[in-house]
């Protein structure tokens, strides 16, 4: 409980150790009177390594992601190139000069946002009646990481009988 105070003069005094907000001086613990200065350096090391951590979170997925839409572009052109060639003709008479029998390379097939792709055609000839069509497609863009090399080359096999 408080004591009232007695005389005037006690009055004044008291107010005199009350600050702006209203608080006494004395009525605060000295441990609580806000943070240091090394406290706070320390807090904003830790928000910078979380933050840092995150940003090469970002530069990772962003990679990977460039990585992932150059083997569906890939995947693409293959089926383009795999259906250019089931469409062409091959019967008893008539055999399209796509489908004659040996490699052939097309390099800087430019697709998307101005990639380049390396094709390759191979066609075997198992017999008179039948063919074997393989189309790998490699992107040119990718010179290391998984979508380099074999990881990023989209290989399509397939076989073509006469239509006979």
């Amino acid at each position: 409980m408080t004591a009232i105070p007695k005389t005037e003069t006690e009055t004044i005094t008291d107010l005199s150790r009350v600050d702006r907000r209203g608080v006494s001086a004395h009525s605060c613990d000295s441990g609580q009177q806000g943070f240091t200065l090394l406290e706070t350096v320390i807090a904003l090391v830790l928000m910078l390594i979380v933050a840092l951590g995150s940003a090469s979170l970002f530069s990772f997925s962003i990679y990977n992601n460039s990585g992932g839409s150059d083997r569906a572009l890939s995947l693409a052109i293959a089926q383009q190139a795999m259906e250019a060639l089931r469409g062409a003709t091959f019967n008893g008479t008539t055999t399209d000069a796509r489908l004659n029998a040996g490699t052939v390379i097309q390099s800087g097939v430019i697709r998307g946002d101005n990639r380049s792709f390396t094709v390759t055609r191979q066609v075997v000839d198992n017999s008179t009646t039948l063919k074997s069509i393989t189309i790998s497609v490699r992107s040119d863009s990718i010179v290391n990481g998984w979508a380099s090399g074999a990881g990023g080359t989209i290989t399509l096999i397939s076989q073509r009988s006469r239509a006979d």
